[in-house]
């Protein structure tokens, strides 16, 4: 009953005839039962098609409610739980572990286009069991990930955090030195004095890349600026972990615009540029041709609802740009199941305006 009364909401607010109405429902019906239902921010029940209809409503031009319509109906990109966990259990065997069969060839002498004889070698078991996962965030699943590559790497290997204390880090390695020289590679000379050879860190999804890097003045800052300082600094604690002049470090992001992956790669040949052999990769890449830029036919309704005085903040500011684009002028269409990115066109999420989000956002900062 409630689904027909959002129906018929819907199809008022968007003054449907009949045909529209046949033509539509079926459609929307299949978007909300498929993925949009899912999604976990909204309101004790609320669902996708109540929202919709709402959100629409909140648009008094016809001309942008015809528009908002049409965005969703055609550019919106949902990333369900499902598709989501299936980026993270293909992370390992098709981007990870090419990487280090690679490694392992070089190592060898092999050629590249004999990979196949490595899979089963002592050589590739040593460096699988030398990589420690690390979680940047509770985007990155690690649960997940440690699940879906069970028997190939270990508890041990796979951290929620990427904030690794000084007795932490020594277990890490006694663990590690023990399944070398007793299970892996007995026998083995060095083994007993092993560190990790390659470090991974994960997480869900980038827009911008800022978060994780962005310039200070003559310095970074943001979540990667301590890793990064720590592995050039034999001192710490991280750098005990790592032979850091051979360590391999990739920074696994389950989804990322081109945006992101050219400011993070930029940021950080700054940081490590020819001492720290490092790769950022995007196991689902989100191509430029997404992005909502000025010019857009969306142009319109967003100026006509854009109040920077109430969405804007210190946090948004560091973007360098208004959010109308989204954080950083973004200007995706994108929503997570578990949360809208800030980097969306500010109507699918933001909060703070008359005009209410589509996919209301749970935001980090909290505003005093």
């Amino acid at each position: 009953m409630k689904e027909q009364l959002a129906e018929r909401l819907l199809a008022r607010v968007m003054n449907w005839r009949a045909e529209d109405v046949a033509r539509e429902r079926p459609i929307l019906q299949a978007m909300a039962a498929y993925k949009y239902d899912e999604y976990q921010q909204f309101k004790p029940g609320m669902r996708f098609v109540e929202s919709l209809a709402l959100w629409l409503n909140d648009f008094t031009d016809p001309k942008h409610k015809e528009e908002a319509y049409k965005f969703v109906r055609e550019r919106l990109l949902f990333f369900s739980t499902a598709e989501i966990n299936h980026l993270v259990s293909i992370a390992y065997p098709d981007f990870i572990r090419p990487r280090l069969l690679h490694r392992v060839a070089a190592d060898t002498g092999i050629s590249k286009y004999y990979l196949g004889r490595l899979l089963e070698t002592q050589a590739l078991k040593i460096r699988q069991r030398s990589c420690l996962f690390l979680g940047l965030s509770d985007g990155a699943r690690t649960d997940i990930f440690r699940r879906a590559n069970e028997g190939v790497i270990t508890h041990e290997q796979v951290l929620q955090t990427y904030e690794v204390k000084a007795q932490r880090g020594q277990k890490l390695l006694e663990k590690l030195r023990k399944d070398l020289t007793t299970k892996i590679a007995p026998g083995v000379a060095g083994l007993d004095k092993a560190r990790f050879s390659t470090l991974v860190l994960q997480d869900d999804f980038s827009g911008s890349g800022t978060s994780y890097l962005r310039s200070n003045g003559d310095s970074f800052e943001g979540k990667l600026q301590e890793m990064a300082a720590d592995l050039l600094n034999p001192e710490s604690e991280a750098a005990k972990l790592f032979d850091c002049a051979n360590t391999q470090v990739l920074l696994v992001l389950y989804i990322a615009t081109e945006q992101a992956l050219k400011h993070i790669r930029d940021a950080l040949a700054k940081i490590w540029g020819g001492i720290v052999n490092f790769e950022v990769i995007a196991i689902h890449p989100l191509p430029e041709s997404i992005r909502i830029k000025p010019g857009d036919s969306l142009d319109g309704l967003l100026d006509a609802h854009y109040e920077p005085d109430v969405m804007e903040d210190e946090h948004t500011k560091k973007g360098g740009k208004t959010i109308k684009y989204g954080y950083a002028e973004c200007g995706l269409p994108l929503v997570l199941s578990h949360n809208s990115p800030n980097n969306s066109i500010y109507p699918v999420w933001n909060t703070d305006g008359k005009l209410r989000p589509l996919f209301p956002r749970v935001s980090r900062h909290k505003q005093p």
